[in-house]
């Protein structure tokens, strides 16, 4: 009888049988999306704009000084107008050079008042006047970022002998092998996905490409990051990183932790006495409890659901907008398996072959991670 395996140039698409074995593991790419189609080796992605929203004092001012000094001066325009938190007083810029802000004090009415370094100085409008002419302030030139695609593969051989031998339990080893094949490639995208550094030799396309996973994207001296120097994981730090994500426009919807940083989440409901700050789900016929999500204690409405990943670091937890990442194949590279077995070969083999690559994208202000926890 022919089977599947006796049209020797047979090639499946296995795309859709790898999401399905994707979408059913506890893992963390199980929460990306696998959409859209890489046309280059080096994927790039339009990010979105995110206008800042403060910035603070870089030395302590007077309540007569008309000139401050903020730490980025290129958050500001001229015309702005400036608040700060703590105070009432509000300011307009004048001028700028650098870090150094020339304003015009106690704009509005409001009483000019002396005030401390590390001030947050928060922006607040720019006005416009009658029979202004059109402007580019208000908007920027979005940026590019990108990504290596990465190939994975994995190679089944079964012998003559054992294909043509009765099993009781699989009926065709060859697709029992393709289906274990799949699932071991999902952990290996799984761990590129953690950890991969974004790498290409361009110069030589022999040396294999990897891709950059979420902790190359996200551990960056200018995101929102947290080190916590061996000390343990508190609610502060988890509601401070989520009010940082919050000041740059992200949204988190996702927290990445490894089997101890969970524990230590789902041990908050014990010390948390009357009001518990986590969610949790209960019935009557089980005992103990695990968190499954986090209400930070931003009135914002947003919740974390939390995504345990055994594979994840332990002295991690990262803060993800899964909205913003996506898994890609590349055209026509998506996972399928074909016959390579060679001319008089006493077996049969199949090759699985896909390429992928990660977006991650306002890795610097829609994702947050707290690393070096103890």
């Amino acid at each position: 009888m022919l089977t599947t395996y006796s049209f020797q140039n047979l090639r499946r698409d296995l795309s859709e049988v790898f999401a399905t074995i994707v979408a059913g593991s506890p893992t963390f790419i199980s929460k990306i999306p696998i959409v859209g189609q890489a046309r280059h080796y080096k994927h790039e992605w339009v990010e979105d704009v995110i206008q800042p929203t403060e910035d603070a004092l870089d030395g302590a001012i007077l309540d007569s000084d008309t000139t401050i000094t903020v730490d980025d001066g290129s958050k500001f325009k001229v015309g702005m107008i400036i608040g700060f938190v703590g105070y009432d007083e509000q300011m307009k810029i004048t001028a700028i050079s650098g870090n150094d802000l020339t304003v015009t004090r106690g704009y509005g009415g409001t009483t000019a008042v002396a005030m401390d370094d590390d001030t947050v100085v928060r922006i607040l409008y720019i006005p416009a006047a009658e029979g202004s002419e059109p402007g580019d302030d208000n908007w920027e030139e979005p940026g590019t970022e990108y990504n290596y695609t990465q190939i994975f593969t994995r190679t089944i051989r079964v012998s003559n002998t054992a294909r043509n031998s009765r099993h009781l339990v699989f009926e065709d080893l060859i697709d029992r092998g393709v289906r274990d094949g799949l699932i071991q490639l999902e952990m290996e995208m799984n761990h590129a996905a953690i950890y991969g550094r974004r790498y290409a030799d361009t110069s030589d396309p022999s040396v294999p490409r990897t891709l950059g996973g979420v902790i190359y994207f996200i551990d960056q001296p200018d995101g929102n990051t947290h080190d916590a120097s061996g000390a343990e994981l508190t609610t502060t730090m988890m509601n401070d990183i989520l009010e940082e994500i919050a000041k740059d426009g992200g949204q988190p919807n996702l927290i990445l932790v490894g089997t101890k940083q969970a524990r230590k989440i789902s041990s908050f409901n014990l010390t948390s006495g009357s009001a518990p700050i986590v969610r949790t789900r209960m019935t009557d016929s089980r005992t103990g409890s695990a968190v499954y999500e986090f209400v930070g204690d931003l009135p914002l409405g947003m919740i974390e659901t939390i995504v345990v990943d055994v594979n994840f670091p332990d002295d991690k937890v990262m803060f993800l907008d899964s909205r913003k990442l996506a898994l890609v194949p590349m055209e026509n590279r998506g996972l399928s398996d074909f016959d390579a077995t060679p001319t008089g070969a006493d077996f049969t083999a199949r090759r699985i072959l896909g390429e992928y690559t990660l977006e991650v994208r306002n890795a610097k202000q829609a994702h947050g991670l707290i690393k070096n926890l103890g």
